[in-house]
């Protein structure tokens, strides 16, 4: 079985588009320019309207869980990132339920995931892409257009997968996933700040210049608290943006702290810390991929079978309308209506139900995916206790039993998943109502991902400083 593991995946490589890894080990000044010209690419594309599509690249898309796709409707990266990010968690999901039995610990199995994983992305690619032609998002398409379009967001999707890959492989920092989703949400974040465009009000859309022009108007900044625009850009988002960004830089450094000994040497002590966001951002990125998959699905029914919205089976999937000027359906109910939720103050307060409904489904599915995340992605009681005693560490004064420092560790991992859900499902639901900047799931991501690039920049000028210390730790 393991030598069929290891053709299957040596088959697939060969098969698969792939990034070398670098000869030698680059420093930190290259793979930060490394990682700075596939942001820069990735932005390029980002900017690039499809051929044979006359949806603008700027046209704002009414479903802002794409944020997290890093995707631009009309562009080479309508996309973005989903199709890497869906297979990635089918797969892990997989693997971890253990429906696809893989060793990770074992190289040949390692490559086979990898290839897997590449071969689910373009699976995805293939559906997505298709998904939103077949929904009408680019206008009504001739059948060579149609395939046309097609084939430009497959190869671009390929693109993509090639540079998330050669950052994960020495020549950049992190992983190019992250990378977009940071650089997309902060983009955003910007334009709020400080975009020249004018808004329907008068007002500048950025909130920096909006205040500095209403201090030289007669009606003052006063409009500028709450506006009743699409687009944010108003105090009330400036307020909440802040808060919400001080308060997750607060939750990332709040952990329990378990003591722990060696088992050999006892004056070896250090401590198990156990982070309030123990399942970090994973509930709220498997919740808003399964809100939009049930758009992407529910506007192709629509689009093909229930355009009037007179079929009351399916308007339960969800109705729509399309607005003037725009391609893209905007849900009006159904259950897509509800898993998308409102985007702004203005309409959470004109349908309540409709706010009260998606901050519970939120929670609710952050808590289920949340716990089934522990068990699935590595994070359960017993397998840190495993961890722990392959490193030969136990709790001081407890016998080193798996069984005893899992009962330990149970204590606490369970509780803080439970309330880490809770807080990201809160956030990543009501942070739109308030206005912020980048929506709630946007800033959680972004946060989370600056987090853990300053533990890389810490940990990569450490081993440069110090490559005595590199070689110990492994980096070398």
């Amino acid at each position: 079985m393991s030598e069929e593991r290891k053709r299957l995946g040596e088959v697939l490589t060969k098969l698969l588009p792939q990034a070398a890894k670098p000869v030698k080990k680059l420093t930190l000044s290259e793979r930060l320019i490394w990682t700075a010209l596939v942001l820069v690419i990735y932005e390029a594309m980002s900017s690039t309207a499809l051929y044979g599509v006359s949806v603008s690249p700027t046209q704002a898309s009414p479903l802002l869980l794409n944020i997290i796709f890093a995707s631009n409707i009309g562009t080479l990266t309508t996309l973005g990132i989903g199709p890497i990010v869906t297979g990635g968690l089918i797969l892990q999901l997989l693997v971890g339920a253990e429906i696809l039995r893989l060793d990770l610990k074992k190289s040949e199995d390692r490559a086979l995931f990898t290839a897997l994983s590449k071969v689910f992305t373009l699976v995805i690619a293939i559906f997505q892409g298709a998904a939103y032609i077949l929904a009408g998002y680019f206008g009504t398409l001739t059948p060579t257009t149609q395939l046309l379009v097609f084939a430009q967001l497959f190869f671009a999707t390929i693109v993509i997968m090639l540079m998330d890959e050669l950052v994960q492989k020495g020549w950049g920092l992190g992983s190019g996933i992250s990378l977009f989703i940071a650089a997309g949400v902060a983009g955003q974040i910007f334009s709020d700040l400080f975009s020249p465009l004018i808004l329907q009000d008068g007002y500048f859309h950025g909130v920096v210049l909006a205040i500095i022009q209403g201090l030289f108007t007669p009606e003052g900044i006063g409009p500028l608290f709450i506006r009743h625009v699409a687009q944010r850009g108003d105090i009330l988002g400036l307020i909440s943006t802040v808060s919400i960004i001080l308060s997750l830089i607060y939750l990332e450094g709040v952990r329990v702290n378990i003591p722990i000994s060696h088992s050999r040497y006892s004056g070896f002590r250090g401590t198990y810390p156990i982070k309030l966001l123990y399942v970090s951002n994973v509930p709220v990125i498997f919740a808003s991929t399964i809100f939009t998959n049930i758009y992407y699905l529910s506007t192709i029914v629509w689009s093909r079978y229930n355009t009037d919205n007179s079929n009351p089976i399916l308007n339960l999937l969800g109705t729509f309308t399309v607005s003037e000027g725009a391609t893209q359906p905007i849900p009006t109910g159904g259950l897509a209506y509800y898993t998308l939720g409102p985007s702004n103050f203005t309409e959470a307060v004109a349908d309540p139900v409709r706010s009260l409904a998606f901050v519970g489904l939120m929670v609710g599915f952050c808590l289920m995916l949340g716990r089934f995340w522990i068990t699935v992605g590595g994070l359960s009681p017993e397998r840190v206790a495993d961890q722990l005693i392959a490193a030969g560490m136990q709790v001081p004064g407890f016998r080193r039993s798996p069984v005893i420092i899992s009962s330990i560790l149970r204590r606490y991992i369970y509780t803080v998943a439970i309330i880490g859900s809770i807080i990201v499902g809160l956030l990543a639901s009501t942070a739109n109502y308030v206005n912020a900047f980048g929506t709630g799931t946007g800033l959680l991501l972004m946060i989370g991902i600056l987090y853990q690039y300053y533990q890389i920049l810490v940990r990569e000028r450490v081993a440069e400083t110090y490559p005595a210390l590199a070689r110990l730790v492994g980096e070398e």
